[in-house]
């Protein structure tokens, strides 16, 4: 093959043929640029233990599981949890704040301020039922377990009485419901102190 490249009257090459040339020639000879890696040099294969994954599957708890073999993933470390359960500390400051802040319900009652009474029942007062529902949670004993619970709904109950009560305007009633509510409290946090 003859390349066309053009020669100037003392018998050089010029331009054109000098960049046509380098375009065609390395392309002719195939000599193109590849990267020099040695093959496999970092590829990592690990084989799987398999009596250790026997193991693991039968005393761990498998969280995500492949699709393809049914192969745990990632199993459940009991040691780096963000929840461990409910927090007792907190849950009693919690209790506290609400009795504290229904120790102001009768003074409302007495002079008759129904919205302040309703914004402590459902504010300052708004987790009481949950509360003492994870209060009762912690508690081992089924026995004692149950009465909380039981305690629980029935101060719930009279806490809505109150607040129907407080609608209706009806002094005496809401006094009533919430001396019922109170005894009641005191009877819960003498079992969940106990337990």
């Amino acid at each position: 093959m003859k390349l066309g490249l053009g020669k100037s009257s003392d018998g050089s090459i010029d331009r054109r043929g000098f960049i046509a040339a380098s375009i065609i020639v390395p392309s002719i000879l195939g000599q193109s640029q590849h990267a020099e890696a040695t093959y496999g040099a970092d590829a990592k294969i690990m084989i799987p233990d398999v009596v250790q994954g026997i193991s693991d599957r039968t005393n761990k708890q498998c969280l995500v599981e492949s699709l393809g073999n049914r192969e745990c993933l990632v199993y459940l470390d009991p040691e780096n949890q963000l929840y461990k359960g409910s927090d007792g500390k907190i849950l009693f400051d919690r209790l506290a704040a609400s009795i504290l802040a229904m120790k102001n319900i009768p003074s409302y009652i007495e002079s008759k301020q129904w919205n302040n009474v309703e914004s402590t029942l459902t504010g300052k007062m708004g987790n009481l039922s949950f509360t003492m529902n994870e209060l009762a949670k912690l508690i081992g004993d089924g026995s004692v377990k149950d009465k909380c619970k039981t305690l629980s709904v029935d101060i719930r109950n009279d806490l809505y009485a109150i607040a129907g009560s407080c609608s209706r305007k009806e002094q005496a009633g809401a006094l009533k419901s919430y001396n019922n509510a109170l005894l009641k409290l005191e009877k819960f946090v003498a079992l969940v102190n106990e337990s």
